[in-house]
């Protein structure tokens, strides 16, 4: 846009410069010096060297002298052009208009003042045209790198959450191997499945909701074989179509890691893990909810780990004014509520 801004703002200024000094020279050198052509291309030249030299030289003086240098230059314009219209109602004199009213006798401060602002309005006038056409072009550019620079934070916070799934998975892979637990093949299909997910769509801005759902019930099934069948586990998932909802992956799947890493402490009869997901009218509310106990107590003002603190940034970053995470806790429960506002275009 800066570009063709420029190369057609002064082909413009040039092709009519050119035009009329065709026109007028040599024989009329003073109509072409005080021509509308000769002010536009001064008033032009002055625009740009002020934005693009002039206001990034070091040193006031350099500047105020630069400066002095434009108002010499337009002051003899100026005088040019009071000299030239003095010329003018003299030849028309000669050929009887202005019988009742009488020619100028000379040049005058006031006709020369009035054509110098003029000109110095027709400067800043072609100035701030050059500094709005740049400010644009700043604000396109600053507005790419902000968005590369959230993409990349984005990017990093979501990688930091990979680590810590596999090295649980993992830990969870060689209590079962110690056993020679008949489900340890199931567990690790579902350990490989999940591990497709994290690589196959790390890349991508969004996904099918559904397929971050399904990374949950893969996490809470390899889970249930670490605790037990019997261990309460609840998922609800309710009011979506797998076709209609996307998401940024790996954003659920912090709170509930999160729930299994406190919830289940250790294996104790009453501990439990409540999933609840309902999605309606665009909006997506995840209710994560785990057991308390009072080996837990002390670390209840620590419980904000790195997970719940990715989330929070990513939230920020993805879902600016669009998203809510709120905690709630007893002495017995600890509930994570996120609310997300979704918004149905792939990226």
């Amino acid at each position: 846009m800066k570009t063709t801004f420029h190369v057609v703002f002064i082909a413009i200024i040039l092709i009519s410069l050119l035009r009329r000094a065709f026109v007028s020279l040599p024989d009329n050198w003073l109509f072409f010096l005080t021509s509308d052509a000769v002010e536009n291309f001064l008033c032009a030249l002055i625009a740009y060297v002020l934005y693009y030299f002039v206001l990034k030289l070091n040193g006031n003086w350099k500047k105020i002298g630069a400066s002095i240098i434009f108002v010499i230059i337009l002051l003899t314009l100026a005088s040019l052009k009071d000299y030239r219209t003095l010329e003018d109602y003299r030849i028309l004199k000669d050929y009887g208009a202005f019988k009742e009213y009488r020619v100028p006798d000379g040049i005058t401060f006031r006709r020369t003042f009035d054509y110098f602002t003029s000109f110095l309005g027709q400067s800043f006038l072609f100035y701030s045209f050059v500094y709005i056409i740049n400010r644009f072009e700043f604000f396109g550019q600053y507005q790419k790198l902000e968005r590369e620079l959230n993409q990349a934070k984005e990017q990093l916070l979501r990688n930091q959450l990979h680590p810590h799934f596999l090295f649980n998975a993992f830990n969870s892979l060689y209590s079962l191997s110690l056993k020679n637990d008949p489900e340890t093949s199931d567990y690790i299909l579902k350990l490989s499945s999940m591990m497709r997910y994290l690589t196959d769509e790390t890349h991508l801005e969004k996904v099918p909701l559904y397929k971050e759902i399904d990374f949950i019930e893969k996490y809470i099934a390899i889970e249930k074989i670490r605790f037990g069948q019997d261990a309460r586990i609840q998922l609800r998932v309710a009011g979506f179509h797998r076709e209609e909802k996307w998401i940024e992956p790996f954003l659920l799947i912090t709170l509930v890691e999160n729930a299994f890493k406190h919830g289940f402490y250790t294996n104790i009869k009453d501990a439990f893990v409540k999933i609840d997901v309902d999605i309606g009218n665009d909006e997506l509310l995840c209710t994560v909810e785990n057991s308390l106990f009072s080996k837990q107590h002390f670390q209840e003002n620590n419980r904000e780990g790195k997970g719940l603190k990715n989330l929070k940034k990513r939230l920020e970053l993805l879902y600016p004014k669009r998203s809510s995470l709120t905690i709630t806790n007893t002495q017995k429960t600890y509930t994570a509520h996120l609310k997300i506002t979704l918004n149905n275009d792939v990226i």
